[in-house]
């Protein structure tokens, strides 16, 4: 393998790890939301958490090694003081195990499981073209007429698929694209 395919390796090994990580820390702040009936007060303070954690300049000094753990920890009490004190606390958990770049997934799968429990699935929408909101509605009112339960959509393009929709809900993959149905009818004509 070349360096460069070490890379990417490296790279696609990283963002596993990240999604793996932010995913382990909501569902340590979900547990707790759910033990103490404060998820919408949870859900504000991860917003107000990985939007500060997002800004440039913040950014800056936290990913800065060379920036003493004790300064970054008084930049996050100060900048984050309104937060209820297990808030705060997570967020200079962050801080101290140099996670501050996970602030936004945590927030994120946080949301999906909160959305989770109330019935509600996510499901990603992968089209060539992007699609107007009659057939995102059209979409969304068929795979909940499938699962049973509310979906919200999140639209995609990918200019790479020739036609059609691919609908990524959780594990479930349901590939609706013009590649799959040329490659199914390729398959048939071969087997024939």
């Amino acid at each position: 393998m070349t360096n460069q395919g070490h890379d990417h390796a490296r790279a696609a090994a990283a963002v596993s790890g990240d999604a793996v990580a932010a995913r382990r820390y909501a569902q340590a702040v979900f547990e707790l939301a759910q033990e103490r009936g404060d998820a919408a007060a949870w859900q504000d303070s991860l917003r107000q958490i990985a939007e500060f954690m997002s800004d440039p300049e913040v950014r800056r000094v936290l990913e800065n090694a060379r920036v003493s753990q004790e300064a970054k920890q008084r930049l996050v009490a100060a900048a984050l003081a309104d937060l209820p004190g297990l808030a705060l606390n997570f967020a200079r958990l962050l801080v101290r195990k140099g996670r501050t770049n996970l602030a936004w997934q945590i927030a994120d799968q946080f949301n999906q499981m909160l959305e989770a429990q109330s019935g509600i699935s996510r499901a990603r929408a992968i089209t060539a073209v992007p699609i107007g909101d009659a057939e995102r509605e059209a979409l969304q009112r068929r795979l909940e007429e499938q699962l049973g339960r509310k979906v919200v959509i999140e639209p995609e393009v990918d200019p790479n698929l020739l036609g059609g929709v691919v609908i990524q809900i959780g594990d479930r993959l349901i590939d609706a694209s013009t590649r799959a149905k040329l490659r199914a009818l390729r398959e048939s004509l071969v087997g024939t």
